[in-house]
Protein backbone atom coordinates (compact mmCIF):
# COMPACT_ATOMS: atom_id res chain seq x y z
CA UNK A 1 0.00 0.00 0.00
CA UNK A 2 1.17 3.86 -0.49
CA UNK A 3 0.84 6.57 1.54
CA UNK A 4 1.22 10.35 0.19
CA UNK A 5 0.75 13.04 2.60
CA UNK A 6 0.74 16.23 0.80
CA UNK A 7 -0.03 20.60 1.24
CA UNK A 8 -1.33 22.77 -1.08
CA UNK A 9 -3.26 26.28 -1.49
CA UNK A 10 -6.97 26.83 -3.27
CA UNK A 11 -6.39 28.51 -6.13
CA UNK A 12 -9.56 30.73 -4.65
CA UNK A 13 -11.52 31.42 -1.29
CA UNK A 14 -13.88 28.96 -0.96
CA UNK A 15 -17.08 29.18 1.13
CA UNK A 16 -18.28 27.00 3.54
CA UNK A 17 -20.81 25.36 1.16
CA UNK A 18 -17.73 24.77 -1.19
CA UNK A 19 -15.91 23.11 1.55
CA UNK A 20 -18.81 20.94 2.32
CA UNK A 21 -19.57 19.88 -1.45
CA UNK A 22 -15.69 18.98 -1.36
CA UNK A 23 -15.75 16.57 1.08
CA UNK A 24 -18.64 15.16 0.30
CA UNK A 25 -17.14 14.74 -3.15
CA UNK A 26 -13.93 13.55 -2.11
CA UNK A 27 -16.06 10.91 0.04
CA UNK A 28 -17.67 9.39 -2.63
CA UNK A 29 -14.94 8.92 -5.16
CA UNK A 30 -12.28 7.98 -2.77
CA UNK A 31 -15.04 5.17 -1.94
CA UNK A 32 -14.75 3.72 -5.51
CA UNK A 33 -11.35 3.39 -6.33
CA UNK A 34 -10.50 2.29 -2.22
CA UNK A 35 -8.72 5.34 -0.83
CA UNK A 36 -8.96 6.19 2.19
CA UNK A 37 -7.96 9.41 4.38
CA UNK A 38 -7.97 12.60 5.71
CA UNK A 39 -8.44 16.37 4.29
CA UNK A 40 -7.70 19.17 6.66
CA UNK A 41 -8.68 22.78 5.62
CA UNK A 42 -7.21 25.88 7.21
CA UNK A 43 -7.39 29.85 5.94
CA UNK A 44 -7.34 28.19 2.40
CA UNK A 45 -4.89 25.65 3.21
CA UNK A 46 -4.81 21.99 2.43
CA UNK A 47 -3.58 18.93 4.26
CA UNK A 48 -3.98 15.97 3.11
CA UNK A 49 -3.45 12.10 3.51
CA UNK A 50 -4.09 9.58 0.79
CA UNK A 51 -3.96 5.86 1.01
CA UNK A 52 -4.64 2.88 -0.58
CA UNK A 53 -2.96 0.50 -3.67
CA UNK A 54 0.18 2.30 -5.27
CA UNK A 55 -1.44 2.65 -8.56
CA UNK A 56 -4.55 4.03 -7.45
CA UNK A 57 -2.78 6.05 -4.85
CA UNK A 58 -0.63 7.38 -7.64
CA UNK A 59 -3.40 7.96 -10.26
CA UNK A 60 -5.05 10.27 -7.75
CA UNK A 61 -2.31 11.95 -6.73
CA UNK A 62 -1.70 13.02 -10.13
CA UNK A 63 -4.97 14.15 -10.73
CA UNK A 64 -4.72 16.35 -7.09
CA UNK A 65 -1.92 17.76 -9.09
CA UNK A 66 -3.57 18.41 -11.80
CA UNK A 67 -6.80 19.97 -10.55
CA UNK A 68 -7.21 23.75 -11.36
CA UNK A 69 -8.26 24.38 -7.62
CA UNK A 70 -5.48 23.54 -6.14
CA UNK A 71 -1.58 25.18 -6.72
CA UNK A 72 1.77 24.62 -4.84
CA UNK A 73 0.79 20.89 -4.36
CA UNK A 74 3.73 19.87 -2.40
CA UNK A 75 4.67 16.06 -0.79
CA UNK A 76 5.51 16.11 2.66
CA UNK A 77 5.87 12.38 2.83
CA UNK A 78 5.33 9.64 -0.03
CA UNK A 79 5.79 6.27 1.57
CA UNK A 80 4.90 2.24 1.29
CA UNK A 81 2.46 1.49 4.35
CA UNK A 82 1.71 -2.08 5.66
CA UNK A 83 -1.35 -0.94 7.32
CA UNK A 84 -3.99 1.72 6.78
CA UNK A 85 -4.16 4.46 9.09
CA UNK A 86 -7.26 5.60 8.48
CA UNK A 87 -9.30 2.28 8.73
CA UNK A 88 -12.92 2.11 9.08
CA UNK A 89 -14.20 5.35 6.63
CA UNK A 90 -13.36 6.56 2.96
CA UNK A 91 -11.75 9.96 3.41
CA UNK A 92 -12.64 11.92 6.40
CA UNK A 93 -12.95 15.38 6.28
CA UNK A 94 -12.28 18.95 8.59
CA UNK A 95 -12.70 22.86 8.49
CA UNK A 96 -10.05 23.81 10.76
CA UNK A 97 -11.19 27.93 9.74
CA UNK A 98 -13.68 27.83 12.95
CA UNK A 99 -11.24 26.08 15.08
CA UNK A 100 -10.18 27.75 18.69
CA UNK A 101 -6.41 28.65 19.33
CA UNK A 102 -6.78 25.93 22.07
CA UNK A 103 -7.16 23.84 19.40
CA UNK A 104 -3.99 21.10 18.92
CA UNK A 105 -1.57 21.06 16.29
CA UNK A 106 -2.91 24.51 14.16
CA UNK A 107 -0.11 26.62 14.81
CA UNK A 108 1.65 27.06 12.67
CA UNK A 109 -0.40 25.59 9.53
CA UNK A 110 2.45 25.83 6.83
CA UNK A 111 4.22 23.74 4.28
CA UNK A 112 7.42 24.28 5.90
CA UNK A 113 5.93 23.08 9.40
CA UNK A 114 5.03 20.16 8.16
CA UNK A 115 8.18 19.55 5.97
CA UNK A 116 10.52 19.73 8.77
CA UNK A 117 7.95 17.44 11.16
CA UNK A 118 6.21 15.00 8.90
CA UNK A 119 4.86 13.11 11.95
CA UNK A 120 3.36 16.86 13.11
CA UNK A 121 1.45 16.34 9.87
CA UNK A 122 0.47 12.47 10.81
CA UNK A 123 -0.20 13.44 14.40
CA UNK A 124 -2.57 15.68 13.57
CA UNK A 125 -4.48 14.28 10.74
CA UNK A 126 -4.82 10.92 12.98
CA UNK A 127 -6.09 13.55 15.85
CA UNK A 128 -8.65 14.96 13.58
CA UNK A 129 -9.85 11.68 11.96
CA UNK A 130 -10.17 10.07 15.07
CA UNK A 131 -12.40 13.48 16.49
CA UNK A 132 -15.00 14.03 13.77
Amino acid sequence: MRSIVYFSTARNAMTEEDLAALGRECAENDSRIGITGMLLHKNGNFLQAIKGSKGVVGDMYARIVADPRHTNVLVIRDCTIALREFEGQTMGFKNLDGAGKDTPFLNPFSYEAFAGDPALAMLMLSYFFRNQ
